[in-house]
């Protein structure tokens, strides 16, 4: 398994298979049930991280710059409060290949390249419905909170790291 930068324009079966693992995360991540939404999710992203294992998608991250005319509430918010960034939308990595140093990776490989373009990283992670693991991951990696925020169906903590 070899983490990999994906180019666009992505495969049919890239954009499936990423669209699938999203949907078998929620609520870790955000519910986008409709192909063609989760593909301008893909547009707006700059950078896409994915493991295969045999041909099928087991972990993914979608990563944005600032700019983009994303409506995400979470990337408003980060939007309006920092100007140059490298904003992680959503990583999702199958549930029996958790806990086996991926996400790791792929934080390593997202640290190399802001640090290459200096940029720091920002994120949200959910405090309702709680994600500890989440939570627990981001400070490993040195993650900081720089606020939160309350919505009607979810709340969260953002999270930035310096490089």
């Amino acid at each position: 398994m070899d983490l990999i930068s994906l180019k666009k324009p992505l495969k049919e079966d890239q954009v499936n298979g990423m669209h699938s693992l999203n949907q078998e995360n929620i609520p870790e991540v955000g519910d986008v049930s409709d192909l063609v939404d989760f593909q301008l999710l893909l547009d707006f992203s700059e950078h896409i991280l994915c493991f295969k294992d045999k041909g099928v998608v087991i972990g993914f991250v979608l990563c944005m710059r600032e700019g983009q005319s994303y409506q995400s509430e979470n990337y408003k918010y980060l939007t309006s409060r920092f100007s140059n960034f490298l904003y992680i939308d959503r990583i999702a990595i199958k549930k029996e290949y958790r806990r086996r140093g991926l996400g790791e990776k792929i934080y390593l490989e997202l640290v190399s390249i802001a640090e290459k373009l200096g940029l720091d990283i920002l994120c949200e992670v959910n405090t309702r419905p709680r994600n500890d693991a989440s939570l627990l991951f981001h400070e490993k990696m040195g993650f900081e909170e720089i606020g939160t925020n309350d919505f009607e169906k979810n709340s969260v903590m953002y999270l930035r790291k310096e490089t």
